[in-house]
């Protein structure tokens, strides 16, 4: 794709999200052609309640020389024409889809792509992994598009304290689509006299990256991609390469990383204790001819398990220092400026039982008279402000119960459970290999904590009931993934009851 003519008009579609600044975008573009010696109209067409609003900006951009040489002013569109757009700006990677789907993009066109995601509606409602499968994009950008540019715009520009739209202008002026030399593009954002410092270091990381620059924090990492690790970790990791297959390693690197953040090493190396069980029978069915998937399963979801969410583990994490940070940057707060954080709780007993000593949790949860003081002054909801220090010293008081986690009534139930599927799951893969798999998926199900981890909890043992009875069907594994599925559909459990009515009425029949 070559630079674009100054003796053509130019048609450029941005499409953004609310608060994306695709507005400030088309805002540079449009004054930025003027100085420029173009005429340069803009339009935009607002989107309706989706992930804030995706709006299409459309800009024409033509020459001035042109229409004083016809004496005519030229008539310029107001919307995007399948197959007559030069340039496409997509602030996320749907988006970008979005723009293939409408045919806006053409081996004429030079596409400017984020990757990074921002989640539609229908991602985040469902129970599993919602998320739309995105390398399809990707591949179709680059078939299509007679120039493609794309990487992760968002994280670059908060990497320098700036917003996207600058970096997709720096990326616009890196791509050379656009007849205009690079100072041209700076003057723009200077003549604003709005946020400059932060707009030309956006500009100036999106210009590098579309030119195929690496930034040097980015090289520096490249050389050095990670320290040693810390005495207390080094002893897990050696063990770990010793005594588990490569296919794995990767997985069970991250589990340690989980489980020794969740409690420390001691528990990590319970972890690879269990994982070793799965792992030697793994190494005896014959699991190496399949990529070791019943270990790399196991992994990932005994990781899950013992990092189970309970109230230590929430306040843990609500006390957190890049927590607040985090929240700083999402509301792109400025120095000096404070930002409070209020956390909605709605407690149980069983959450205050659940991190007691194992014999008090048990006494007062069966209690009557205890639930009822209970319910009587704390199980009302509440709003904690945690920038504040009462509510900070409550969390944080929480979690200092991590030092007795091993001996409340949580860790008892949750102890059980495990040591109860690890067995269902081997006994399940000695039937057949790809069973055991799906019996070690269950764990997806469980998740969260108070009534999202109960209704997990019930669904796993509705499953297992049915299971125990088709077990040794020779479909098994389809009906247990059917199952699984099911689960993940509602939170009611309506698709559950009707796909586990449906095994069992089709095993009748049979």
């Amino acid at each position: 794709m070559t630079q674009l003519s100054q003796d053509r008009p130019i048609n450029i579609a941005i499409i953004a999200m609310g608060g994306q600044g695709g507005g400030v975008l088309s805002k540079w573009i449009l004054d930025l052609a003027e100085s420029q010696g173009y005429m340069a109209q803009y339009t935009s067409v607002p989107g309706v309640a989706q992930r804030t609003g995706a709006t299409i900006y459309y800009i024409e951009l033509f020459p001035a020389h042109l229409a004083e040489q016809a004496g005519k002013k030229p008539v310029l569109a107001l919307t995007p024409i399948p197959g007559d757009v030069d340039i496409v700006i997509a602030s996320e990677m749907m988006e970008a889809g979005r723009s293939l789907v409408r045919g806006f993009v053409t081996d004429k066109t030079t596409l400017l792509a984020s990757d990074h995601r921002d989640y539609a509606i229908v991602e985040k409602q469902e129970m599993g992994d919602g998320r739309r499968e995105l390398d399809n994009v990707r591949r179709l950008s680059e078939q299509s598009a007679g120039k493609f540019i794309c990487f992760n715009m968002d994280d670059a520009a908060r990497s320098v304290g700036a917003v996207i739209s600058s970096v997709l202008f720096g990326a616009l002026a890196g791509s050379n689509a656009l007849p205009f030399e690079r100072s041209a593009f700076e003057q723009t954002i200077e003549d604003t006299k709005k946020a400059v410092e932060s707009n030309l270091r956006g500009f100036a990381l999106g210009f590098e990256r579309a030119q195929g620059q690496l930034p040097e924090a980015e090289k520096a990492e490249i050389a050095n991609p990670s320290g040693q690790p810390s005495p207390a970790v080094a002893p897990l990791l050696q063990r770990m390469k010793q005594d588990f297959p490569g296919h794995a390693q990767f997985l069970i690197t991250e589990g340690l990383k989980k489980l020794v953040d969740y409690q420390d090493p001691a528990y990590a190396d319970l972890y690879l204790d269990r994982l070793q069980k799965i792992a030697d029978l793994d190494r005896e069915l014959g699991g190496e001819k399949r990529s070791w998937g019943l270990t790399k399963a196991m992994a990932r979801y005994l990781a899950l398990a013992m990092a189970y969410d309970d109230t230590i583990r929430v306040a843990d994490l609500k006390v957190r220092a890049s927590r607040f940070d985090r929240f700083r940057d999402d509301v792109k707060a400025d120095e000096g400026q404070i930002v409070h954080v209020s956390e909605y709780l709605h407690p149980r007993l069983e959450e205050m039982c659940d991190i007691l000593p194992a014999g008090l949790g048990g006494y007062l949860l069966g209690s009557k008279a205890w639930r009822a003081v209970f319910d009587r002054f704390l199980g009302k909801g509440r709003r904690i402000t945690t920038t504040r220090l009462p509510g900070f010293l409550l969390f944080y008081m929480l979690r200092s119960f991590k030092g007795m986690r091993r001996g409340s009534l949580r860790f008892k139930k949750e102890t059980t459970r495990i040591e109860e599927w690890l067995e269902q799951v081997k006994d399940a893969a000695r039937i057949d290999y790809e069973l055991g798999c799906e019996v070690a998926g269950l764990q997806r199900l469980i998740k969260g904590y108070s009534g999202t981890h109960e209704r997990g909890l019930g669904n796993v043992a509705k499953i297992m009931a049915a299971y125990a009875d088709f077990k040794n069907d020779a479909d098994a594994t389809e009906k247990l993934k059917k199952l699984k599925a099911a689960a993940l559909k509602d939170e009611e459990g309506v698709a559950l009851a009707a796909a586990l009515d449906e095994v069992t009425s089709t095993r009748a029949a049979a």
